[in-house]
Order: structure tokens, then sequence, then C-alpha cells
């Protein structure tokens, strides 16, 4: 498991300086060593000089810490200019696997799958190992085409598959829900030869309770929710019965708008309240008149109650309610308004060889939908779906990758023994988003805000940012640059190294800790960002970003 935050590879116009919006805050620390001058050291104007090192059984956590961390010191690197507002695209990669399975040896068979005899068998693997295991002892509708003869099995946490914590931002449901990317592959064992069949593979998005991952706990979508969508975050503005589709779209504004006021996108493009109306029958209810906008020209208009979507030019805006002063002078609406639009439309191929389908949760059972008006009582609207619908996959063998909705892959690896093959999830993952000012972007799991964008000379401009290695990957001998250590000595191999040699003391009762090592990799400093448990390293982390 590898991430980078690589580079911004376009500005087209100018610099960009980004913000994460994990620094908010002051953060408590135990300081060892000149931890000021580490930090004030390890960003030049040009390039950003640091290895950042996390450890090969870290939990998903530290990763996202070293990620952020990476991109906060890449956001350093770049110039600000005068002119105008402008917009820039982040680069940003990673790469992982889940946990394995042998199908030719003990693993053959367990308490779940069994792979000794002729058939098929389903591996899940998750943004959350919990919620894999949850969709082991369960029963896929013949609609998926997941239903498997030899059983289920879990293969754990893909770190790089996508979660967003919060899918409920605003409170606009009173919930604080999650929402996980999962990958599937239904395997066959047709005598010893190895297929996959049509429907055989998917992708999905399914949303579970805050904190919890049992079946039970997956809980419902709905327009105005966040969900995660190959690697980036999305805002959901339709979940449409009568087009039975979903839209999704990049937040851009979440907040509150009053009546007469208006929110600038940029490219002339604006979002304007322009009246809110108090129903005569009742004082609660507020019909809302909002326009959208083009150099001042109105290009789609609405007026109704909330809850109410307005969508044209790729822009969406979700109304969740409005109100008027105690006055009853004037109105405001709260609402989101998102970008860069997409429509999955169920039942129709999103990419080649892959449908969309929503996921409906039943007794027990997982369901796939083209048909929003069809789903019966008790079950609900739970999650997205891309199933694969392309040319059955005969003679698998050993090297082969089969890719999933041009996103993960499913691998087959005998090690070069001739008594075991490994399957297992990997991905190796490479996005562009664009950002522009005050736009939040969530990809591959680093969150990042752009604070300000500024469009000087025409002019292009590559700065790398960090790149974040696996302990296994490097040493304190082979790196040439100052070392970010991220993890305290049981996930972190290097972190160990140093606390076994007596350099810095990290146990399992550390408060969060930043620590410098003096000119120990090969004449470099290396900074331990680390604590007793997971929260005090991510607490360490976040003191860190914010020291930057």
């Amino acid at each position: 498991m590898a991430i980078s935050i690589k580079k911004i590879v376009s500005i087209g116009l100018g610099g960009l300086m980004l913000g994460s919006t994990f620094c908010s805050s002051a953060f408590a620390v135990e300081k060892v060593g000149d931890v000021d001058s580490f930090v004030s050291d390890i960003v030049s104007t040009d390039n950003s000089n640091v290895d950042i090192i996390v450890g090969s059984n870290s939990v998903a956590s530290d990763v996202v810490s070293a990620a952020n961390i990476a991109a906060k010191i890449g956001s350093l690197s770049f110039l600000e200019q005068n002119g105008k507002s402008a917009a820039a695209t982040l680069s940003v990669s990673a790469s992982a696997s889940s946990d394995d399975f042998d199908l030719l040896n003990d693993d053959a068979t367990d308490d779940s799958i069994n792979f000794t005899s002729n058939g098929n068998g389903l591996f899940i693997a998750c943004a959350d190992g919990d919620c894999a295991d949850a969709l082991v002892d369960i029963t896929y509708d013949d609609s998926t085409g997941l239903d498997a003869d030899n059983g289920a099995k879990s293969l754990g946490k893909l770190s790089t598959l996508s979660s967003v914590d919060d899918i409920d931002p605003s409170d606009w449901f009173n919930s604080d829900d999650d929402a996980y990317e999962f990958l599937f592959a239904k395997l066959n064992n047709d005598s010893g030869e190895w297929n996959i069949n049509e429907e055989g593979l998917a992708y999905a998005v399914i949303s579970f309770k805050d904190d919890a991952s049992s079946f039970d706990d997956i809980t419902t979508l709905c327009p105005g929710k966040r969900i995660p969508f190959m690697g980036e975050e999305w805002v959901i503005i339709g979940m449409s019965a009568d087009k039975d589709s979903f839209a999704l779209g990049k937040e851009v504004y979440d907040g509150v708008i009053k009546e007469g006021e208006s929110y600038t996108l940029g490219n002339g493009y604006e979002v304007k309240i322009l009246s809110i109306i108090q129903s005569l029958d009742d004082e609660d209810e507020c019909k809302v008149n909002a326009q959208l906008l083009k150099d001042g020209k109105v290009i789609t208009e609405v007026f109704d109650n909330p809850r109410l979507n307005m969508c044209s030019n790729g822009i969406g805006v979700r109304i969740n309610s409005a109100w008027q002063n105690i006055g009853s002078d004037y109105g405001y609406a709260e609402l989101v308004i998102v970008n860069n639009m997409k429509c999955l439309s169920l039942g129709e191929e999103y990419i080649p060889d892959w449908e969309a389908y929503g996921i409906l949760k039943g007794n027990n059972t997982l369901e796939y939908t083209d048909d929003f008006k069809s789903f019966e009582y008790g079950q609900k609207k739970v999650g997205l779906a891309l199933k694969y619908v392309g040319d059955d996959l005969e003679d698998i063998e050993s090297g082969d990758e089969i890719t999933i909705a041009d996103y993960g892959s499913f691998t087959l690896d005998d090690e070069d023994e001739d008594d075991k093959l490994r399957v297992f999830f990997e991905m190796n993952e490479e996005k562009e988003v664009n950002i522009v000012k005050n736009q939040k972007v969530n990809v591959l799991n680093a969150e990042i805000v752009a604070d300000t964008v500024f469009a000087g000379d025409e002019e292009s401009l590559t700065v790398n940012a960090p790149v974040v290695k696996l302990d296994t990957e490097t040493s304190m001998e082979s790196s040439e640059n100052p070392l970010i250590l991220v993890g305290g000595p049981v996930v972190n191999s290097i972190t160990k190294e140093l606390v076994n040699a007596g350099l810095v003391a990290i146990d399992d009762d550390s408060l969060a800790t930043l620590a410098v090592v003096s000119e120990t990799a090969k004449g470099n400093d290396v900074l331990i960002v680390a604590g007793g448990d997971r929260d005090a390293t991510a607490e360490a982390a976040n003191a860190l970003i914010a020291m930057i």
C-alpha cells in the first residue's frame, strides 16, 4: 500500500494555495526535539524535499493522516499570483491490496467458503473491513448475480477504497451515517479452471449507520446526502423515480442564502434566491423562487416548496428548507450547490460493460433495481451499484488482473508455487479533480479545501508534493530526504527501529507526539508523528498539519 499526492498537473493560469480542513483548530501535542526547525526546513519554494512513511500494517486513519500531511506540504510549494480567480487541477494517486485467500491450500475451505469442489464463491472487500464482513452471511437477490453456491468470503479492508464518514454534514436528516465503497467478485471453479461469468463482478456504494457495521445497520440514502463514488466524494442531488436515475455533483457551496442574494460560482454562473413566500395556510411553510443565471440571464428557475432541485448546464442546487425572519421582512434558503454533475441512468451502461443500479435492502437481502417505484414495503434504498454485463471471463490464471469498473481489480497470484493460488483485491488508482476557491475535494481518502486560487500570466506550472511510501519500501539507510514517520512502533517498522535503539520513546500510553531524531537517516533528520493509539496518532498528524 503506497499513497502519493503527486502533483498539480494543470494550473493553466497561475498558482494554488490549499488548506486542509483538519487544520482549523489548535491541537494538544507533545514536542520532542526541534520540531519547529524541522517543519520550517521541509518545504522549499519549488519542491517538497521530504519522504512520508506509513506502516504496512497501519490502520486507515494513519494512511489518511499521511496523505493529508503530503497534501498540506505540497500546497505550500505553489506560487500566489495577482489576478482574477481561477481553477486548478489536483492529481492524487494511491495503491493498496486487501487480505488474500489461497484457493488451493488450507484456505480452500473455511467457515464461510468452500473451494474444494466445483461451484462458485463470492469475495468481498470494502473501505471498512467490518462492513465487508457484514455482507458475508446474507442473501443476494438474483438481480445482483452475486448469489454463490459455495458461500462468501470477506477479504477485509482495501484501504484505497473511499468512504464518507458523515453523509449528512449539514444535519438535514439529523444523522451522522457513513457510506463505503465495496468490490465484489464471484469466482467459479470448473474442475480446476477458474472463470467469472457475466454479472459476477460489481462495484457498490452502501450506507451504514454511524460507526456501525452490521447488516441491520445498513441505512437509507436520499438527495442531499454525500457518498463516495469512484474515489471521490459526491452529493446526491436526485434519486428520480420518474427518470430512474442517480444525479450526483461535486459540492461547491453548502449553507444559507438570504432572499434577494446570490452565490457566484465563476464562469458567469450564479445561483440567486429571488424570493421566499410564506404560505397563507401554514406559517411554517415557505415557497422558494430560485434562479440559475449565466452572465446575468436566467437559464432555469424553480418556484415550489422545499425540498426541491434546480439543475442545468452541469450545475445543480438542492434546496432543503426555507423560512422567513420573525418580522417576515425577508427569508433564507438552506441549500447545497454542486458542479460537474453526472447522471447514472438505472439499468443502462454507465461505462462500457457496466450497468448502473440502485440497491435495495430487504430482510437479510440485497437487491438491485432499475425502477425506484418498484420497491416493496419494508425495503430501503441504500446504495448504488455498477454490475458487470460483459462477456464471461474464462480460464483465468495466475497473473491475471480482472478490472472492476475501471477502478479496482481482482487478482490471482501463485507466487511461482504450484500448490498456491492467492486471490485478492487491489487498486493502483490516480484521480484528477478540478478545484475552485472554497471548494472541498475528497479524493482517495484525502480531503483538501482550496483557500485561494489566483490567475496570473498565462503559464503552466508543475510542482511535486511529497510521496507517501510504505515502511517496507524504504529505510533510513536508503532515503535521500528527511523522513516523516506516521505511526508508532506497533504499525511502523522504522519507528520501531528508532524506539528499540532508544532514540525516541513511544509506547501504548504515549500522548500525541511529534518527535525529531536528528541526523539519523543518512545524515537527515527524522520526524515521528505518533501516539499510544490511532486516535493519538491522528491528533499528532493534525497538529503537524496545523504547524505547516
